[in-house]
């Protein structure tokens, strides 16, 4: 085989390969061009933080107006704090059960040390869609 011909085949393969990458780096740069939500801004459909519980004074009640906190997280919650007189920091509620630095996260926006309790319900959720729904919702006009 000529220094030619090999040189050719090179050329074909690489152009091959080629045609197969781009389609992957297009959708790439298509998902990075898309602005990203910033960390303080809330989901399309989410309503901001509407309030905050005070850890310190909440009732069992109150607690489970919290995301993540259902009945029993919040017995562990006021019994916790019974028994260390009160939280020095939000960050004390993970020595609770189940609660961890993931759903700290989730918990920060609506947790407070002083003041009153003025969450008044469970913050929502945006709806979950599914990929076919997403891909209808983009092509209507």
């Amino acid at each position: 085989m000529s220094a030619l011909a090999s040189f050719r085949a090179a050329m074909a393969a690489m152009a091959f390969a080629m045609a197969l990458v781009a389609p992957v780096a297009a959708s790439a740069q298509a998902r990075a061009a898309q602005p990203r939500p910033s960390a303080g801004a809330s989901a399309p459909g989410v309503s901001p933080v509407e309030g905050v519980v005070n850890i310190n004074s909440a009732t069992e009640d109150e607690l489970r107006r919290l995301p993540l906190v259902g009945p029993a997280r919040a017995a562990a919650i006021v019994a916790l704090r019974t028994r260390v007189q009160r939280f020095r920091s939000a960050d004390d509620l993970q020595r609770v059960r189940g609660i961890g630095r993931a759903s700290m996260r989730r918990l920060r926006p609506y947790l407070t040390l002083v003041g009153e309790t003025t969450l008044l319900a469970r913050p929502g959720r945006a709806p979950r869609t599914t990929p076919a729904q997403a891909s209808t919702a983009l092509s209507r006009p």
